[in-house]
């Protein structure tokens, strides 16, 4: 990889009002909630999030593994764009390999989308099989890096009302931030996520009202010229206007430095295992001083899950507000 860590995209697509259509035939987007950490984890890692407000913040996979899940989504999996975009972080002798897309929609909503990093993988460590808690540590901890699977990641938006800015901050969080705003015209950033805090400004006017009563198993579906916010019997709760959604498209591939190195990934050479990382973060934590035992049950022990949230703490910038205090 060479040193430049993100790269402005435009133009983004080929044809913008296809992929366009091919969301809003989609669906239903369902709570980002879903998607994130368990509220066991959370509290394992001592993060506090209430447990009765859902945001009105929707999401639906669009492509996993490389397969395209919906109608259209092959436009997004296979853009040139976004492939150029990341062969030119990654080296001209890359390899990049398409993963997965998904959609977020975003209702006016006055609180930002604190900034975060995506979650992370390593070879022998996933998602799949392992706690994000774990994985966030893993990162958080830059002990694991050899073994990071790199993946870059394209953010492009639709949108062009007010707020919804787009934070990024490419040097790290003690750098400057760099900001996209709307109205978004054809334009995307690609730039490794995993290790990239980025985060949304509040979307919609101050005044904007905040669409209430979801949970969980609320869901967002097309209605008439915009979406419909349904509980989990079908009834409407809200509707909201096509021009109030901030929509965000995210792409992703795994990175490779050369052929060789995708068929050592392929062919599972210098995987790690759960043993492993456990052997390698008690040795890091008894060169801190660092008091710590081996756990019968890493992935549940909360006392060894108390002292990895202590030790290896995620510091992520803030997003300043650019509204006018009232």
């Amino acid at each position: 990889m060479n040193t430049t860590t993100a790269v402005r995209v435009r133009p983004a697509w080929d044809d913008p009002g296809t992929i366009v259509a091919a969301i809003r035939r989609a669906g239903p987007f369902w709570p980002l909630t879903n998607y994130a950490a368990s509220d066991a984890e959370m509290a394992a890692l001592g993060s506090e999030r209430p447990q009765t407000f859902t945001p009105p913040w929707f999401r639906q996979d669009f492509a996993l593994r490389g397969e395209a899940l919906v109608e259209g989504a092959e436009a997004i999996l296979h853009n040139p764009h976004f492939l150029g975009a990341a062969r030119s972080l990654a080296g001209s002798g890359a390899v990049v390999r398409p993963t997965s897309v998904y959609v977020n929609l975003m209702a006016p909503t006055p609180f930002p989308f604190t900034p975060h990093l995506d979650v992370p993988a390593f070879r022998g460590v996933t998602r799949d099989h392992h706690p994000i808690w774990l994985l966030k540590v893993m990162k958080t901890s830059q002990l694991f890096e050899r073994w990071r699977t790199k993946i870059l990641t394209a953010v492009s938006w639709f949108y062009g009302g007010p707020g919804g800015d787009f934070h990024y901050w490419p040097e790290g969080p003690d750098g400057p931030v760099a900001v996209e705003s709307p109205p978004f015209v054809d334009v995307a950033v690609v730039a490794d996520n995993e290790a990239t805090f980025h985060g949304v400004g509040p979307v919609g006017p101050p005044d904007a009202r905040l669409l209430g009563g979801l949970t969980r198993e609320s869901r967002f579906v097309r209605g008439e010229r915009g979406w419909d916010a349904r509980d989990a019997a079908g009834t409407t709760l809200a509707h909201v206007d096509d021009a109030d959604v901030r929509i965000t498209v995210s792409w992703k591939a795994d990175v490779f430095a050369d052929e060789d190195a995708a068929r050592r990934a392929d062919a599972g050479e210098d995987s790690l295992d759960l043993g492993t990382v456990v052997d390698v973060l008690l040795a890091d934590l008894r060169a801190r001083g660092v008091a710590a035992t081996r756990p019968d049950d890493p992935l549940t022990d909360r006392a060894w899950v108390a002292t990895l949230a202590a030790t290896y703490r995620e510091r992520a910038p803030a997003i300043r507000s650019s509204r006018p205090a009232e």
